[in-house]
């Protein structure tokens, strides 16, 4: 065998051996991409497991809160309507009591229930006292308003100087006729012979009219009153029984 054919057949062996290796190469990769393929499918199925198994976790934990939770929710809700119930059917059998009671009363003295009565039938149901004071002071107490009153005599125009000159406080001067005369340069005249005071309950309907304050609905305007009778005005009272229920300002000539 000549040196070329030598050649040749190496360079084909050489070839043969390339493509073998090549082929196994190749088987290689083909082994790799299916193991790879497998796992890739065995993955997806270990994630699809877990996702079902949570969901079940899910759904058992909520039946079981339903059965035990809610229901245990439930009965309490329904032992707690059942008080209230039976705590405003006390309350009923009380306030029927109560009315009873204040029927009774009423019917004995004469005199109606005043928490029965309306803000603007207060005067037209209840026999109101009316008199002239000075509020020495306002305040708070238990939730009730309260004033010291110091109740005194209002006299206007003629009665006014008569009175005045009954107690001695009313000016005079002589006519031309020699006559005295008898008279008040402010057409007024109050009289405090009895400056002892009283504490005094006011109704929370009560309506006050006195200088910048005219309140006739529900709530006593403790803090502007109290501001107001340091100048001492002269109020009137309408009272009943200790009640005060309406506050108004006597305006002076």
């Amino acid at each position: 065998m000549d040196k070329k054919e030598e050649e040749l057949l190496s360079m084909h062996y050489q070839m043969e051996k390339t493509d073998i290796k090549q082929q196994r190469l190749e088987d290689r990769l083909m082994s790799i991409s299916e193991d790879l393929r497998k796992s890739k499918n065995i993955r997806n199925l270990y994630f699809f497991f877990i996702i079902v198994l949570i969901l079940l976790i899910a759904i058992g934990g909520f039946y079981w809160t339903q059965d035990n939770g809610v229901d245990q929710y439930s009965d309490d809700t329904k032992k707690i309507e059942h008080l209230q119930l039976l705590n405003d059917s006390l309350q009923k059998e009380v306030s029927k009591l109560k009315s009873s009671f204040l029927m009774g009363k009423n019917e004995m003295t004469g005199v109606e229930d005043s928490t029965s009565l309306s803000k603007d039938s207060i005067a037209g149901k209840l026999k109101l006292d009316k008199r002239y004071c000075y509020i020495k002071r306002a305040f708070k107490s238990n939730d009730v308003i309260f004033v010291e009153v110091d109740f005194i005599e209002y006299y206007y125009g003629k009665r006014a100087v008569k009175k005045a000159k009954e107690f001695g406080d009313a000016e005079y001067d002589l006519d031309k006729n020699g006559d005295t005369l008898y008279f008040l340069y402010k057409n007024y005249y109050i009289n405090n012979q009895n400056p002892s005071t009283r504490i005094l309950e006011i109704d929370d309907r009560a309506q006050v009219r006195v200088e910048s304050i005219n309140q006739i609905s529900k709530g006593f305007p403790l803090k502007a009153f109290q501001k107001i009778i340091t100048n001492k005005p002269v109020l009137i009272l309408e009272t009943n029984n200790g009640v005060v229920y309406k506050i108004t300002q006597q305006k002076l000539p």
